[in-house]
């Protein structure tokens, strides 16, 4: 369904795409903790970090719910990181921003949404705990499956994927074995893992704009340098949303059939 077909439309779905951004941000921030802290982030009830007593509907509503209360807890009035809020806030503008970069409500949409859920989620666990989850990476696979049957020219998109994978993983494979047999740090399995995931999503073209734009910020931009992981997921996300949902079949399908030929040769 196209997003502008009219302007009530565009409007509804925008306000909605920012409160659903809002709300699964509190959700995902929260799981990222209780991951982190090792406990169990289905069954616990949310609760205050100072005080433990658990939250009511009042205190769970984002953005509102912090504004309202003063950043600060209804029951001990222990102060509230401001870090919540701008993940609410944040996510919210973030699906905004991949609607409107989409263009249409479909589930192509749904899927990068979730990925951008998935991503904050992955990304908070890797800058608290210099983790990078499995439970994420997995999730994140789960959703690329799940959505494969809604991919226009399904065949090509998955081929892309795959041979992304296998071209740059590869490569960054090497390159780590390398390093390591000369007695320098190679690159941790789970960032292997999590960039492949990433490359499923985009594809070689977009994976090789995404990559080079993330590595070139990660190290020039001083803010940067301490984790790689929210650099690379922001940026596979605006190529994901900006270059693979618009690209021409007619490109994938002839570096593909390329890549094809070179094989048969050797």
């Amino acid at each position: 369904m196209p997003l502008f077909a009219d302007t009530i439309t565009a409007v509804f779905a925008i306000v909605l795409a920012f409160i659903f951004g809002t709300v699964l941000a509190s959700f995902i921030t929260c799981t990222a903790g209780r991951i982190l802290a090792g406990m169990d982030w289905v069954n616990e009830h949310s609760h205050c970090d100072s005080c433990g007593h658990q939250l009511g509907a009042l205190d769970l509503f984002p953005v509102f719910s912090y504004l309202l209360l003063g950043g600060k807890c209804r029951y001990c009035g222990a102060k509230v990181p401001i870090r919540c809020l701008i993940s609410e806030v944040l996510l919210g503008c973030v699906f905004v921003l991949v609607l409107l970069l989409h263009g249409s409500i479909d589930v192509v949409l749904a899927r990068n949404l979730m990925l951008a859920m998935l991503m904050m989620g992955i990304s908070f666990c890797e800058i608290d705990g210099e983790v990078i989850h499995e439970g994420f990476i997995t999730a994140m696979l789960v959703v690329w499956i799940g959505t494969l049957p809604f991919v226009p020219d399904l065949k090509n998109y998955i081929l892309d994927g795959v041979i992304a994978c296998f071209l740059i993983c590869g490569f960054f494979i090497v390159i780590s074995y390398l390093r390591t047999s000369k007695g320098k740090g190679g690159f941790k399995p789970g960032f292997i893992k999590i960039m492949a995931v990433y490359l499923l999503y985009t594809g070689l073209i977009a994976g090789v704009g995404f990559l080079a734009v993330a590595f070139t910020l990660h190290k020039v931009v001083k803010p940067f340098k301490k984790t790689i992981v929210p650099v690379m997921s922001v940026c596979c996300l605006i190529f994901l949303c900006c270059m693979t949902d618009r690209m021409d079949p007619a490109i994938i399908r002839g570096y593909i059939t390329a890549i094809a030929d070179y094989i048969r040769v050797f």
